[in-house]
């Protein structure tokens, strides 16, 4: 596949109530397998996280099962075949009409591949640089869409406002972005930047 093919995406649905996990296609094929090879669960996706992301995921679960809300991460999993993904996931809350928290729903991305054409030195000397950094916005815009749920050129509007907003190339303002993902402050850097209404 080619470096500007897209970052496979899945989604998922998880109940409370049910230890199954619900998965799309794109959640299959980012764990390694296919659909009807495995029975997702909550505990399957935990055993999949790296050992050293597995605790802080945890842990952000556990609050959001008690107080709800929404979050982004950027962490690491191990597939079936023991590859290491960089994964953003962003997961919700979901509620019944009592307000109960009944489960969890979200996507996850993997910018594995995206990262890896971004840190390619031969990449990077492509083109004076540019198509490097073509990588870096795209896997912002990624990332936007994910925790926005919005499209691809409503996200690029977004970084394109904060780019003219404060006087920053746009490359900057998506290597912001990402750095932000990094240490699981996606939601709170782009709640900060006070995106306009689309």
């Amino acid at each position: 596949m080619g470096a500007h093919a897209p970052c496979p995406v899945g989604t998922f649905r998880v109940s409370f109530s049910s230890p199954k996990a619900q998965w799309s296609d794109g959640m299959f094929k980012i764990h390694g397998y296919l659909r009807g090879e495995i029975v997702p669960t909550m505990d399957l996706i935990i055993a999949h996280k790296h050992p050293e992301d597995r605790r802080p995921i945890c842990e952000l679960l556990g609050s959001l099962r008690a107080e709800g809300g929404r979050a982004a991460v950027f962490h690491r999993l191990i597939d079936s075949t023991g590859r290491n993904h960089r994964v953003l996931t962003v997961i919700d809350t979901i509620s019944d009409d009592s307000g109960i928290n009944t489960g969890f729903q979200g996507f996850m991305v993997d910018l594995t591949r995206s990262l890896a054409v971004q840190a390619s030195k031969e990449s990077a000397a492509a083109v004076t640089g540019a198509y490097a950094t073509k990588a870096v916005i795209e896997q912002a815009k990624g990332m936007i869409m994910c925790s926005l749920l919005v499209g691809s050129d409503d996200a690029f509007k977004i970084l394109a406002e904060r780019s003219q907003r404060t006087n920053t190339k746009l490359p900057a303002v998506a290597s912001a972005l990402i750095e932000a993902a990094a240490i699981g402050k996606i939601r709170q850097v782009l709640d900060q930047w006070d995106t306009p209404p689309l």
